[in-house]
């Protein structure tokens, strides 16, 4: 039987945490499917738009060899996904729910009613889109 993992992000600027979190969202099952924040959702969350818009994106982590398939979502509420794709495993990062967004609760709820395994990510620390952002400029 396979392992379907749903794991959702903006994946700005792709780094070694980036990596780390689709590297360890495959481990976890057999078939990877990768959320990519769509680039008006970006601007009303982060207040800034992407720096690689939604199609380049999803075309950079289309080519991680890890990733099985992406999708571009609209809707910061990842329940919708939930739904859709019925993953067994749900791989968010050390932060999702933690940064204000009522929505991100929502899918934790959800997963956790639907048996939908729930594996957070530890952040490298000193990897971040924001710093290479800010070391560029």
């Amino acid at each position: 039987m396979n392992r379907v993992v749903y794991t959702p992000g903006v994946w700005d600027l792709i780094h070694v945490g980036h990596l780390n979190i689709i590297k360890t969202a495959k481990r976890c099952g057999d078939f990877l499917i990768v959320g990519v924040c769509s680039d008006d959702l970006v601007r009303l969350h982060k207040g800034t738009s992407p720096t690689i818009n939604e199609h380049n994106r999803s075309e950079m982590i289309r080519s991680i060899k890890y990733v099985d398939d992406v999708f571009i979502y609209t809707d910061p509420d990842q329940t919708t996904q939930l739904k859709l794709f019925q993953p067994d495993i749900f791989v968010i990062g050390e932060e999702f729910g933690k940064q204000g967004v009522p929505e991100h609760e929502l899918a934790i709820t959800y997963a956790i009613g639907n048996d939908i395994q729930i594996k957070r990510v530890d952040r490298l620390h000193g990897v971040s889109t924001t710093h290479i952002k800010n070391s560029i400029s």
